[in-house]
C-alpha cells in the first residue's frame, strides 16, 4: 500500500516510474491516511470504515460505491470526485469539501443483479461542509448535522433529509423537488431561490428560514406564521428525529393529559404520537399524518382532520363531536413481524364509544375502521366511503 501511494504521488507529480493508484476493493479500514493526496485515484468499492483521512485530497477520484461510514474525514477534499453508492453513515464531514461531486444512486451488480444503492450520509456530521454544485440526487442525509454547510445550487431532488439540522445553511438556489425533509431544523437556513415543490415540509417550522422567491409549489408545508409553541415545535422535532433514526435519536412525543385546545397541527407528521386524555377541541390537523396516532380518551369537539391521512388511529372513547374528516383517508395500518415482514394484517382505525354526533366525514374512505360503540347520530356517515366497517350496522 505504501508503494502504491508513493508510486501514485510520482504519478501526480509527473515524475519517473509514477502509476496511477488502482486499488479497487482494498480495505483501509481503520488506517490513518491523513494528508495524503489521492487525487484521481481508483478506489472503487474501497473500504475505510473508521479510517482516519483528516484533509486528504480525494478529488477526481473514483470512489464509486466507497464505504467510509464512521470514518475520521475532517477538512477531507472530495471535489468532482465520483461517489455514487458511497456511504459516509455516522463519519464526520465538518469542514469538508465536496464542491461538484457525483453523488448520486449507484447500480452495483452483484451475483447477476442489480442494485440501486443512495449515497448515504445518515447521521454523520456535515457541519461547515461544502457542497456547492453537486449532484446530490436521491441521498440520505437523515439525522444529519449540517449546521452551517454550503449546499448553493446543489441538486437534491428527493434527497432524503428527514431529522436532519440544517440551521444556518446555504441552501441558495437548491432544487429540493420530491425532497423529504419531516422535522428538518431549517432555522436561519437561506432558501433564496430554492425549488421545494411537492416536498414534504411536515414538523419544520419555516418562520425563522430565509424564504425569498422560493417555490413550494404542491409541497406540504405549514404556513410560516403558524408556528407552535416552542415547547410543541421541539417535541415534533425531536419526534421526526426519533422516527427517522427508528428510536435510535431523538424521543417519542407524548403529550398525554395536556391543553391543547385550538393549535394548529396541520400538515405535520405526528405518526405514533400519544394525545391520550388531552384537550385538543378546536384543533385542526388538516392534511396531518396520523399513523398510530393515540387520541384515547381526548377531546376532540370540532376538531378539523380534513384530508389527513389515518392508520391505525385510535379514537376510542373521545370526543368528537362536530369534528371534520372531510376527505380524509381512515385505513387499517399493516403490521409487520418483528423481521418487518408483511403479515397480512392490519390494526383498523378505533372510533369505539366514541361521540361522533354531528361529525363530518363528506368525501372520506373508511377502509375497516372500528365504530362498536360509537354514537354516531347527526354524522354525515352516507356521504363517505366505507368498506368493511365493523359496529356500524349495531347503530
Amino acid at each position: 500500500m505504501a508503494k502504491a501511494i508513493k508510486a501514485h504521488v510520482a504519478y501526480l507529480n509527473g515524475r519517473p516510474n509514477g502509476r496511477r493508484m488502482l486499488m479497487k476493493g482494498a480495505s483501509f479500514n481503520g488506517k490513518t491516511v491523513d494528508t495524503l493526496d489521492l487525487r484521481r485515484a481508483i478506489l472503487t468499492g474501497a473500504n475505510f470504515v473508521k479510517a482516519h483521512a483528516r484533509t486528504t485530497d480525494f478529488s477526481d477520484a473514483d470512489l464509486f460505491g466507497v464505504d467510509f461510514s464512521q470514518a475520521d474525514l475532517q477538512s477531507a477534499n472530495f471535489e468532482k470526485a465520483d461517489l455514487r453508492g458511497a456511504n459516509f453513515a455516522m463519519a464526520n464531514l465538518s469542514g469538508a469539501v465536496l464542491r461538484g461531486a457525483d453523488m448520486r444512486p449507484g447500480h452495483v451488480v452483484q451475483w447477476g443483479e442489480e442494485e440501486k444503492r443512495s449515497t448515504s450520509f445518515t447521521d454523520a456530521n456535515l457541519d461547515g461542509a461544502d457542497f456547492t454544485g453537486s449532484d446530490m440526487s436521491e441521498a440520505n442525509l437523515s439525522v444529519s448535522s449540517a449546521r452551517g454547510a454550503v449546499f448553493r445550487d446543489v441538486v437534491l431532488h428527493a434527497v432524503n433529509l428527514a431529522g436532519a439540522n440544517l440551521s444556518g445553511a446555504d441552501l441558495t438556489g437548491c432544487n429540493l423537488k420530491n425532497a423529504n425533509l419531516t422535522g428538518t431544523n431549517l432555522d436561519g437556513a437561506n432558501l433564496k431561490g430554492a425549488n421545494l415543490a411537492d416536498a414534504n415540509l411536515r414538523n419544520v417550522d419555516l418562520s425563522k428560514a430565509i424564504l425569498d422567491n422560493t417555490n413550494l409549489m404542491g409541497a406540504i408545508h405549514r404556513d410560516a406564521e403558524s408556528s407552535l409553541p416552542e415547547e410543541i415545535e421541539q417535541a415534533l422535532r425531536f419526534h421526526s428525529t426519533w422516527i427517522a433514526s427508528n428510536g435510535r435519536l431523538g424521543m417519542r412525543a407524548v403529550l398525554t393529559g395536556k391543553d391543547l385546545r385550538g393549535l394548529d397541527f396541520s400538515s405535520c407528521d405526528v405518526r405514533g404520537v400519544s394525545f391520550e386524555e388531552t384537550d385538543l377541541s378546536g384543533a385542526a390537523f388538516v392534511r396531518s399524518e396520523l399513523f398510530l396516532t393515540s387520541f384515547r380518551k381526548a377531546n376532540l369537539e370540532g376538531a378539523d382532520f380534513s384530508l389527513a391521512r389515518l392508520a391505525g388511529t385510535n379514537f376510542t372513547e373521545c370526543m368528537l363531536s362536530n369534528a371534520s374528516f372531510v376527505g380524509a383517508r381512515i385505513e387499517g395500518a399493516e403490521i409487520l413481524d418483528p423481521a418487518g415482514h408483511r403479515t397480512g394484517k392490519s390494526l383498523p382505525v378505533r372510533f369505539r364509544s366514541a361521540d361522533l354526533q354531528g361529525a363530518n366525514f363528506v368525501g372520506a374512505i373508511l377502509d375497516g375502521v372500528d365504530l362498536t360503540g360509537a354514537n354516531y347520530a347527526g354524522s354525515r356517515l352516507e356521504q363517505a366511503t366505507i368498506k368493511n366497517a365493523s359496529g356500524l350496522e349495531k347503530n
